[in-house]
C-alpha cells in the first residue's frame, strides 16, 4: 500500500494520457512547461518536483492560491502561478510542453475556441507539444447539438466538444504525437485526449 501511496504522491491526480507520455519519455527533462487552466496544480506535481520550468495560470483566483501553496511546499519547485485568460497569453514567450487540460470545452462558440486555440498554438515552440483534453463528439454518439458547436450531453451540462472537422483544421502545421483517444463515461459525455507536435 505504501508503494500505492508513493506513486500518487508522485504523480498526483495526473491525466492518464498526460503520464503516458511521461512513461514513453516523450517530455525532455529539460522542457519548459505551459500548463492552461491548471486549477488547483492536478497535473503539475510530476513537474514541480523534477524541477521542471513550469507556469500555471488559471482564471480562479482561489485555485491559484491553492497551486502557489502546494507549489511553495516543494523544495525543487522553480514553478510560478498567476491568474489568467488563456486568450490573453504572453505572445513573446513559448514553451517546450503547453498543456490544456478539461479548458476548451468552455468555449462559448466555435470562434471562442479557435482564439483559445490561436493563443495556445502561439504559445508552443517550434517542434514542441501541445497535450489537449476536452469534450467529444468524435466517436461518441451522446449529445444534442445546441447551437455554434456546443452540445447538451445526457449529464444536463451544454458544452463546447471538439467534432473531427474541428480536429482537422487545427491538424494544420501540426503532426500526431499519440494519435487521439475518446472515452466515453457512464453513458453522460466524453473525453477525447490528444498530444500534437508543432512542424
Amino acid at each position: 500500500m505504501n508503494k500505492i501511496r508513493d506513486i500518487n504522491n508522485y504523480f498526483g491526480d495526473m491525466d492518464l494520457f498526460l503520464l503516458d507520455l511521461i512513461l514513453k519519455g516523450k517530455i525532455p527533462e529539460n522542457a519548459s512547461i505551459l500548463d492552461a487552466g491548471c486549477g488547483e496544480g492536478r497535473n503539475a506535481i510530476y513537474f514541480i518536483q523534477e524541477g521542471f520550468e513550469y507556469k500555471g495560470i488559471d482564471s480562479d483566483e482561489s485555485k491559484i492560491r491553492l497551486a502557489q501553496y502546494m507549489s511553495d511546499n516543494i523544495s525543487t519547485s522553480k514553478a510560478t502561478f498567476e491568474v489568467g485568460d488563456i486568450r490573453k497569453l504572453d505572445s513573446d514567450k513559448t514553451y517546450d510542453l503547453v498543456i490544456c487540460s478539461r479548458v476548451l470545452h468552455f468555449a462559448e462558440s466555435e470562434n471562442d475556441f479557435f482564439e483559445m486555440w490561436s493563443t495556445l498554438t502561439q504559445s508552443v515552440n517550434s517542434g514542441g507539444m501541445i497535450y489537449i483534453s476536452m469534450d467529444s463528439k468524435i466517436d461518441n454518439p451522446l449529445g444534442e447539438l445546441v447551437e455554434n458547436g456546443r452540445f447538451e450531453f445526457p449529464d444536463g451540462a451544454i458544452r463546447f466538444a471538439i467534432t473531427d472537422p474541428i480536429y482537422q483544421e487545427i491538424k494544420k502545421g501540426f503532426e500526431l504525437v499519440e494519435p487521439m483517444k475518446t472515452l466515453v463515461q457512464n453513458e453522460t459525455r466524453a473525453q477525447s485526449f490528444f498530444t500534437l507536435r508543432k512542424i
